[in-house]
């Protein structure tokens, strides 16, 4: 008796225990109801927005949410949903403008919003994010009024100094809020070193044609005569830094003419900083911001027909066979994991994977715009050209089952796709996206 007694208080202890150790306990209602439940129970919303194949989406429903010291902030003070973003999700990611994955966002029960964040992240930041959207709730300074006021504080030095605390605090792109502060700023002399140490330790918000930029470019010869030696090198290191910051603050914004300066600055660049790849990929990227989908394909076809005919595909195969037997050798002599990783990516190719990936790549993008029969011709003879290099590349496979579908013969489609699943390399975090990009696929049949 005793024994049946103690085993029963057993297995109620270690349900207690396993209850308590729980991490976020999503709920399986929609946002309206999660936004009515809160304001009940005086609570926030968490919103976890993800897709089928988004790989860090995945990693953050293994590794983070399920953690105890996750679940005990997010159980206490939210109630937590998930939505997919293609599905039942849609609609309130296209109202919350949701466009990256996994993306986080904290709603008061009036559905504005507390914070917004976006990707992976350690399960520290992910605490912190959730602490830092409760701080806000009946704030002045909540990040959704920060925002609103933002436009029409531009020349209002306190507000923008309280701003960039905040919006820094709340883990928020801080390049508007710093270029507007140094518009009206009147604590530092912009001809100062104390300015140039200011601009140096925030050089990811320094963007072409910014404030930061021309303040920058005016006082160089000052900061120059007066750097020590450690800031003289800087100094010289960061155009490349800011040609960055204006690249991705350009996509952002969809800005062309941001890009178009951007490009044009880094043709000045030294030499080892420009890349022909980039220089392509720049450009290529112009022309989708204004949409001039006629250059776009021009420029793809130039730069196929130049790839095609660079080098002899016989030459191409002897070139990636002198680079494996030169890493086996290698790694005979020392075997360590790093050379047996070479030996192992030189046996498919070095040169060979590079040019099939590029192919794929830029022709998954010519196709989209595709509107002929020439144009479907010219992209079948890529497509034999990257068979020759490398018979049933699954670079290649994939795209001819892309073609199919937008050619609407989804069994030829269906075909090739299981094929470049089958030697996709599964070390390749877009093996999930293909994964799932084959399931929809035989949905479809």
């Amino acid at each position: 008796m005793k024994k049946s007694i103690l085993s029963f208080l057993t297995f109620i202890l270690i349900g207690i225990l396993k209850l308590s150790a729980q991490g976020i306990e999503f709920q399986h209602i929609s946002l309206e109801e999660a936004l009515k439940k809160a304001e009940t129970e005086n609570k926030l919303v968490f919103v976890d927005f993800y897709t089928a194949w988004c790989a860090p989406c995945k990693i953050m429903n293994r590794d983070v949410f399920p953690l105890s010291e996750v679940g005990e902030v997010y159980n206490k003070h939210y109630i937590s949903i998930k939505l997919d973003a293609e599905k039942e999700g849609a609609k309130a990611a296209a109202k919350y403008k949701v466009n990256s994955f996994p993306t986080f966002l904290y709603l008061e029960s009036d559905g504005s919003v507390a914070l917004k964040d976006t990707g992976r992240m350690p399960t520290a930041d992910f605490i912190s994010k959730a602490e830092q959207a409760l701080a806000s709730i009946g704030s002045a300074y909540s990040l959704e009024k920060l925002k609103e006021d933002f436009p029409n504080k531009q020349n209002d030095e306190r507000f923008l100094k309280i701003y960039l605390s905040k919006m820094d605090e709340y883990g928020q792109d801080l390049t508007e809020g710093f270029n507007a502060w140094l518009k009206v700023q009147t604590e530092i002399e912009e001809s100062s070193m104390e300015m140039f140490e200011l601009l140096s330790k925030n050089t990811r918000y320094i963007v072409l044609g910014e404030k930061a930029d021309q303040i920058l470019k005016e006082n160089y010869e000052a900061y120059q005569k007066a750097a020590s030696p450690w800031q003289t090198k800087m100094l010289s290191r960061l155009k490349p830094q800011i040609l960055n910051n204006t690249k991705k603050e350009a996509l952002k914004r969809r800005d062309a003419e941001l890009f178009k300066a951007y490009m044009e600055s880094y043709k000045t660049l030294p030499e080892v900083y420009v890349k022909d790849e980039e220089l392509i990929n720049s450009e290529l990227t112009y022309y989708v911001l204004i949409n001039d989908n006629e250059s776009y394909k021009d420029l793809i076809e130039s730069y196929m027909d130049s790839l095609m005919h660079e080098k002899l595909i016989r030459e191409i195969q002897e070139d990636d066979l002198k680079s494996y037997n030169r890493y086996k050798l290698a790694y005979e002599k020392d075997p360590i994991p790093a050379r047996k990783a070479m030996v192992e990516a030189s046996e498919e190719g070095l040169k060979a994977t590079k040019i099939l990936k590029d192919i794929a790549g830029k022709g998954t993008a010519y196709l989209q715009r595709v509107s002929s029969k020439k144009e479907y011709e010219t992209l079948n003879s890529w497509i034999d050209y990257g068979y020759e290099l490398k018979p049933e590349s699954c670079y290649i496979d994939d795209l001819r089952s892309r073609m199919y579908i937008k050619q609407n013969k989804v069994k030829k489609a269906l075909k090739f796709k299981e094929r470049a699943i089958d030697n996709w390399p599964r070390s390749d975090k877009k093996f999930v996206n293909k994964e799932y990009e084959l399931e929809q696929l035989r949905k479809s049949l």
